[in-house]
């Protein structure tokens, strides 16, 4: 059972509208009871690309399903091949990705809430986001601990898209830090040409950015001059 029908059945397998006929579903080409497109999809829809046959009228109840439950939209979720529907906040998203991403799992997440349509494209063992489907191996889950350790440093979202640690952010940092922090930086590397990858690291990890408080510079003698004067 594909990642869509087996998220239906887990939430139920609610009715969307009343099936009107018989026949093969315009999205997934799945025979049965059919629910007709236009009360599916709007006429401004251009994601026909995906579809077995554009050219069919109806679909059935899990892809009407998948295109008319917002919370598939705005929300990220996890669907097991035991039958599991579960939303997920962007922490516990990070979560899952603490370990690879086994066959029986597939997850959700729609970097952009309310963009794209993801669920109908979903895949077993695979992190669906905005035009891509993402392998979570081993490696992957390194990575996203060195960039937890890089997030709780201070180093914000953009700062991570930059071949080096900024100095700026660096400068506040004791010297100490700065070998781990650059062997971290530089287990990002990978990262830097596989944008989709850091992308979905950076919505996991949203909590993990704390910036410390810049350490207070010693005024100069010239400045204590200055303020005794006054």
């Amino acid at each position: 059972m594909d990642v869509l029908t087996m998220a239906w059945h887990a939430a139920g397998a609610p009715d969307v509208e009343p099936p009107t006929r018989e026949g093969l579903c315009a999205r997934c080409g799945a025979g049965g009871p059919l629910i007709a497109a236009t009360e599916v999809v709007s006429r401004s829809f251009t994601g026909y690309d995906g579809w077995a046959d554009p050219g069919r009228t109806g679909v059935c109840p899990p892809c009407a399903w998948a295109y008319r439950h917002p919370p598939l939209r705005a929300t990220a979720h996890l669907v097991t091949r035991a039958g599991q529907l579960q939303a997920l906040t962007p922490t516990e998203v990070g979560e899952h990705l603490e370990v690879p991403l086994s066959a029986d799992r597939a997850l959700i997440v729609p970097l952009h809430p309310g963009r794209k349509h993801l669920a109908p494209t979903a895949a077993w063992g695979r992190v669906t986001i905005e035009d891509a489907h993402l392998s979570w191996a081993p490696a992957d889950v390194e990575r996203l601990a060195a960039l937890r350790r890089v997030r709780r440093l201070g180093f914000g979202s953009r700062m991570l898209t930059a071949p080096a640690p900024p100095w700026s952010m660096l400068s506040r940092l004791p010297a100490e830090n700065y070998p781990a922090l650059l062997a971290d930086w530089a287990a990002l590397d990978p990262w830097q040409s596989r944008r989709p990858w850091l992308d979905l690291a950076l919505y996991a990890t949203v909590a993990d950015t704390g910036v410390p408080p810049a350490a207070p510079r010693p005024r100069s003698p010239l400045s204590n001059l200055r303020k005794a004067r006054r």
